[in-house]
């Protein structure tokens, strides 16, 4: 029996540039909630790009160092995790841990 064809829509990540089913796009904040995000400062990501993120930065970095797609992009700490997810094929959604330079590392897994 043949495979059925899937006809999603494909969205592009911001971050790591792969086009990805559009149900595996979400909505990243710039600038934290927490630290006075506004809604219209969002932009979109693939689930594996935006959970890494959080998994490697605090709320505070985020707002202060990583508030732009080009920051987040040059970002040293996530450069082995850009290289690698982008030679992933784009439909699969994959476990995060926390980064051990996270403020709150160990406390909690994605």
């Amino acid at each position: 029996m043949p495979r059925e064809q899937d006809h999603s829509e494909h969205l592009r990540c911001e971050l790591c540039n792969r086009l990805v089913p559009a149900r595996l796009i979400t909505l990243h904040h710039l600038t934290p909630k927490q630290k006075g995000g506004k809604p219209h400062h969002r932009t979109p990501l693939c689930k594996p790009c935006h959970k890494q993120i959080h998994a490697t930065f605090g709320n505070t970095d985020l707002a202060r160092v990583y508030d732009s797609i080009e920051s987040l992009r040059r970002a040293p700490l996530l450069q082995p995790f850009l290289r690698w997810i982008r030679k992933q094929a784009p439909d699969r959604n994959f476990r995060t841990v926390r980064s051990k330079e996270h403020p709150r590392h160990g406390k909690r897994r994605y």
